[in-house]
């Protein structure tokens, strides 16, 4: 019995008896393909949206490596041509944290040497947050270990703190959080008595994170977290976090009103 061939390809269909091309974008679910020789990404359109980019652009590889610096260590480290059901937490390049679903095939091309097909998902929210949460719970037992480190073991640790923590960063930019930009701008116009931590904590609320997850994401305790949102209410004479969060969330709303009406009166 003949055994056809198949093959993966891009915006382009050409059967045979012998040969089998699948578009890339016919794949039911978010596929990268990872050529290591040429360092280059493609995408499929599910992959696009995925990982909230526009389609058509380029995955810009260097950058993508420099926000998720460890993920090159895991590359290296996988020994096996077939992996599938593992988890990993990635950050995009919008600066929105996920725990992603993946499964990963790599082959041998005698043209292009190593490539990895990667089929990802993003995992639940409820899973997302318990697993960021984790790891910043690991780093926190990381940290204590420090005072009885010798030279040498703090320059490990630290290095290890910088690579998988990104911690030479003590506190996020606006840049470092384009996924959440056009709240915190109205946030920080509105309110310009609130420092840039407390902008970037209401920034998160209004996007309905809970204290927890703002704790891992912006690397910090619950408690620092508490704190904060006590000081924010206390500037803005507000009872409490719901009473923030509501407020917060009428801001940004009638801002968009705003401009939308200001946008019909235009056309």
């Amino acid at each position: 019995m003949r055994t056809q061939k198949y093959e993966l390809g891009i915006d382009k269909i050409c059967q045979s008896d012998e040969r089998i091309v699948v578009d890339i974008n016919e794949i039911p679910y978010p596929t990268a393909v990872y050529i290591q020789s040429k360092e280059e990404v493609i995408l499929n359109r599910r992959a696009y949206k995925t990982l909230g980019m526009r389609e058509g652009e380029v995955f810009d590889l260097t950058t993508w490596k420099r926000i998720n610096p460890y993920l090159s260590d895991v590359l290296r480290k996988i020994n096996q041509d077939i992996l599938s059901d593992q988890k990993m937490h990635v950050i995009l390049f919008n600066g929105k944290h996920e725990i992603m679903n993946y499964s990963l095939s790599r082959i041998t091309n005698s043209s292009l040497g190593k490539i990895c097909i990667v089929h990802f998902s993003r995992a639940s929210e409820k899973y997302s947050v318990a697993s960021i949460s984790s790891l910043y719970s690991v780093k926190e037992e990381i940290a204590k270990l420090k005072p009885y480190l010798n030279r040498t073991g703090k320059i490990m640790h630290e290095s290890i703190m910088k690579k998988y923590f990104r911690e030479e960063n003590q506190q996020l930019t606006l840049d470092d959080l384009v996924y959440y930009e056009r709240e915190l701008r109205i946030i920080q116009k509105a309110y310009p008595s609130l420092s840039h931590r407390e902008v970037i904590l209401c920034g998160l609320l209004v996007n309905d994170m809970d204290s927890k997850d703002i704790a891992s994401i912006t690397n910090r305790t619950l408690d620092a977290v508490f704190v904060t949102i006590h000081r924010i209410n206390k500037k803005l004479d507000i009872l409490n976090k719901k009473q923030l969060v509501d407020t917060l969330k009428e801001l940004v709303n009638q801002k968009e009103q705003n401009q939308h009406v200001a946008t019909e009166a235009k056309s």
